[in-house]
């Protein structure tokens, strides 16, 4: 039994709005257009799928002006006047011309500018989609693209790539593909995609989209409201990068001469096992583009330093901070502070993110002159003074370690010295009895990590009526020479104290001893490559932002005002001004020269044969390919394999008076053509006449 399949024309008319959908979606999912939009506009392809199956479109243009053309003038007018987001004007842009050409074509080629059109849609949705539904729809993309392609050159091979709509109407129309056809090429796509995806994989896209699900993370619990003792550890044992920041100082590029503590969530309540943040929020706010979020005001800055931040995927919506921020900008939408100055975005987005933050960093122990924000002075000591049920044992130690006459530094500085120089450092998470967990720490198991060290720091504070709060976020110390940039991973996770003093503020305590078995920060050369790479992808490709648009916006804006500032001041030099400018200048003179002939032979470019410096087409090809394109634009195509004669043969369905005038042509190229006859006088013109009233 033969293999049947759907007709030619369906399957190439059907893979092509197909492909537009699919496009159309990568924006809908990755955010670039909101779904009720991405909805009409599918539904608009549907349409215009149905009405072109009923043989309606496409149609010719009513005019003969090209979008593109017309876009280079209409959408600067709209930017300069509406100023709207370049991202959102481009894309829409897009998508009304997708949708023009679908319902006006002047020939079959323009298939093609929608193939192009969906693939911009779909590396513009890539950037944007962090998800498992990116691979599907690339997979889909890929399979469907290749198919338009294979039917679209079958249709070309029918009517020719120059064919008016109502040449291309019904072609294929009667003509079924085999479904073998499609199992066989779909196994050969699909082992070309196999192929393209080995070196996409292999690529510096590492950990974002799709290709970011199998590393098996788990939800990151080291920073939210919410910590157990413990959850720092776990991180800690994760080696997988978090972000990686650049630093500028006066322009330059800067490198932070001290370990750097990223500063992520303030605890603040500690109830025996976990600790809390009880603080509310002090404030939110939006983004305000190229103005950023102002943060902290510091009366006499030591040390600013710009701080480029491009975060990977992170379950967590913490912004981390270094030394005392006072302006913010980013890839977020809004952003909220608590009342222990810790920063977190609330617009529930998800992937990579990009921020960059001013902030001075010539405060190492300091991070804040104010006890809590400024409306909650009421909530303070109280707060941080807060005890569970603490142990005798632990009482007596804060007694010991300090005198009543101590001042709050020197008490400070003493718990501190206690826990650097008597306890180790270890990830061991297993507890050796059944007493608390600080009392095991401190004394039966005498060695911890961060977590533990910060938690009895703060307790042993406390208990000396001290003001405590623990702060989890990141010791920072790895550096890429390559990239001049710090790269901060889960494995960096720490936790530390923040005591208040009067008079100095909120201090900063570390009392975690050095890991003796940390390795060393690697200085593989193949590995600060790749990872500068990846850093590249993220800041060019995947977190090319607003912000980025509107400094490419204010660039364009400047040399606008200069240009037009230029042209006021510009007048028509005179006649000897120009003759003068040659004078001196011969090699311009030259140049321009070189120009205007290079401009004249291009206007002969398809009218010449070969190269330009061959002999002009005959004329008799001349008035015969004139001929031919009246009658393409009426749907009569000539096929490439048919001869003048075998064409003329097939034109009997022309009215009488029409099919002698194409008769007449034809054997007026024929005799002048081939048998180098000379013409007779009046012959050209009045074969002409016959090319009109074709």
């Amino acid at each position: 039994m033969r293999d049947r399949g759907p007709y030619l024309r369906t399957c190439f008319v059907g893979f092509s709005y197909l492909l537009a959908a699919l496009g159309v979606a990568c924006l809908i999912f990755g955010a670039v257009i909101p779904l009720a939009a991405g909805i009409l506009v599918v539904t608009a392809l549907a349409v215009c799928f149905t009405l072109e199956i009923h043989k309606k479109i496409p149609v010719i243009p009513p005019i003969r002006l090209s979008l593109w053309v017309a876009g280079l003038v209409i959408l600067p007018l709209i930017y300069f006047t509406i100023k709207p987001p370049v991202l959102d004007l481009a894309v829409w842009s897009l998508i009304f011309i997708l949708l023009t050409r679908f319902v006006f074509k002047s020939e079959l080629n323009d298939y093609l500018y929608g193939y192009l059109i969906s693939i911009v849609c779909l590396l513009i949705g890539a950037i944007f989609i962090q998800d498992l539904i990116f691979g599907i729809l690339f997979l889909s993309f890929y399979l469907v693209l290749c198919w338009c392609l294979m039917f679209y050159n079958m249709m070309v091979e029918r009517v020719g790539t120059h064919c008016p709509p109502a040449g291309f109407r019904r072609a294929g129309e009667n003509e079924t593909t085999g479904l073998s056809l499609f199992a066989l090429s779909s196994i050969i796509i699909l082992a070309s995609f196999l192929l393209t995806a080995a070196i996409f994989i292999s690529f510096p896209r590492l950990g974002l989209g799709f290709l970011s699900l199998d590393s098996g993370k788990e939800q990151i619990s080291g920073f939210s409201s919410r910590v157990e003792l413990g959850d720092v550890g776990r991180i800690k044992q994760n080696d997988s990068v978090v972000m990686r920041v650049e630093f500028h100082k006066n322009g330059k590029a800067f490198r932070p001469t001290s370990k750097v503590l990223w500063r992520g969530v303030s605890l603040d309540h500690y109830d025996g096992t976990t600790w809390f943040s009880t603080m509310p929020p002090a404030w939110s706010t939006f983004n305000r583009g190229d103005r950023g979020v102002p943060l902290f005001a510091v009366p006499a800055p030591r040390e600013m330093v710009v701080q480029d931040m491009y975060m990977e995927t992170f379950d967590s919506p913490v912004v981390f901070t270094y030394g005392i921020p006072i302006k913010l900008e980013g890839t977020f939408k809004s952003i909220l502070m608590d009342q222990g100055f810790s920063l977190k975005t609330i617009d529930h987005r998800t992937g990579p993110r990009r921020f960059t933050f001013i902030s001075d960093v010539g405060h190492p122990v300091t991070n804040y002159p104010n006890p809590v924000y400024f409306n909650s002075r009421h909530l303070f000591p109280k707060r941080f003074l807060q005890l569970p049920e603490i142990s005798p044992r632990i009482r007596r130690l804060a007694q010991t370690l300090t005198k009543n006459s101590d001042s709050p530094a020197l008490a400070a500085n003493k718990i501190l010295f206690h826990l650097k120089n008597n306890y180790g450092y270890s990830l061991d998470l297993k507890r050796t009895s059944q007493v608390s967990a600080l009392d095991d720490f401190l004394f039966e198991r005498k060695e911890g990590h961060c977590e533990y060290f910060a938690s009895a720091m703060a307790v042993l504070l406390r208990l000396n009526g001290i003001p405590s709060r623990i702060i989890n976020g990141f010791a920072g110390s790895e550096w890429n020479d390559l990239g001049q940039y710090m790269v901060v991973r889960q494995a960096h996770a720490h936790s530390w104290v923040e005591a208040y003093i009067e008079g100095q503020g909120w201090q900063v305590y570390d009392p975690t001893p050095s890991d003796p078995s940390a390795a060393a920060p690697s200085t593989n050369l193949l590995a600060s490559r790749l990872d500068l790479m990846k850093l590249y992808w993220q800041r060019y490709i995947i977190r090319y932002s607003t912000e980025d648009q509107i400094q490419l916006a204010n660039y364009f804006n400047r040399e606008t005002q200069n240009f037009k500032n230029r042209w006021k001041e510009w007048k028509i030099p005179s006649l000897k001004e120009i003759l003068d400018f040659f004078r001196n200048r011969p090699m311009s003179l030259i140049a321009v020269i070189a120009v205007l002939l290079g401009w004249r032979l291009w206007t002969y470019k398809f009218q010449w044969r070969g190269s330009p410096w061959g002999s002009r087409l005959p004329i008799a090809v001349q008035i015969y390919r004139q001929m031919l394109g009246r009658l393409e634009a009426q749907g009569i195509i000539k096929p490439k394999n048919e001869t003048h004669l075998e064409f003329l043969a097939s034109l009997t369905g022309l009215p009488l008076e029409k099919r002698e005038a194409i008769e007449s042509i034809t054997r007026f190229y024929e005799r002048h053509r081939f048998g180098k006859l000379p013409f007779s006088p009046g012959e050209q013109a009045r074969i002409r006449s016959l090319i009109r009233q074709i």
